[in-house]
């Protein structure tokens, strides 16, 4: 059982770790961008013409909190699941991405209704510190926010120059 939730855990901090970097890599985008007052980036997302750190950036203070981060990355985690794109995810959707992964879509329906709601997943994402580790590297000033130079060098130092 202890090594069931050992692989489980593994898992889960890769999935946390590989969308993080997702998140990077979308805002590393913009470094190219510092003269464009809209900060759009040259390669802005299809249909809403904004990029990774637009959308991140829910508040549009133009940096990153810790919740923003994580809801951001829950949401693509929850889109990527989300396979039929009815606004929930069953546990077979979650289950075709990681099969031994049953006791992760329990924690998340938090009603245990069967079915798992995006506020759902972003509830729990946020209860557990889902992105903390990697938002604490990410932080070299340690303000508790994210810049896109903070992200950058993140991305840089795990997948090397985005360019």
């Amino acid at each position: 059982m202890k090594t069931t939730h050992r692989i489980q855990s593994t898992f889960n901090r890769r999935l946390i770790r590989r969308h993080f970097l997702l998140l990077a890599a979308l805002l590393a985008s913009l470094a190219g961008c510092a003269t464009n007052k809209n900060l759009q980036p040259a390669q802005a997302t299809a249909g809403t013409g904004e990029g990774g750190f637009e959308l991140a950036d829910a508040n549009h203070d133009g940096k990153l909190s810790r919740s923003e981060a994580s809801d951001f990355i829950a949401g693509q985690v929850f889109a990527a699941r989300d396979t039929d794109h009815n606004g929930s995810i069953t546990k077979q959707e979650w289950l075709a991405a990681n099969p031994r992964d049953a006791s992760g879509f329990n924690k998340r329906d938090a009603n245990h209704d069967g079915t798992m709601t995006k506020a759902e997943a972003l509830k729990y994402a946020r209860a557990h510190g889902m992105t903390a580790k990697a938002f604490a590297e990410a932080d070299k000033t340690h303000d508790g926010v994210l810049d896109r130079a903070e992200v950058e060098a993140y991305y840089a130092s795990r997948e090397g120059s985005p360019r």
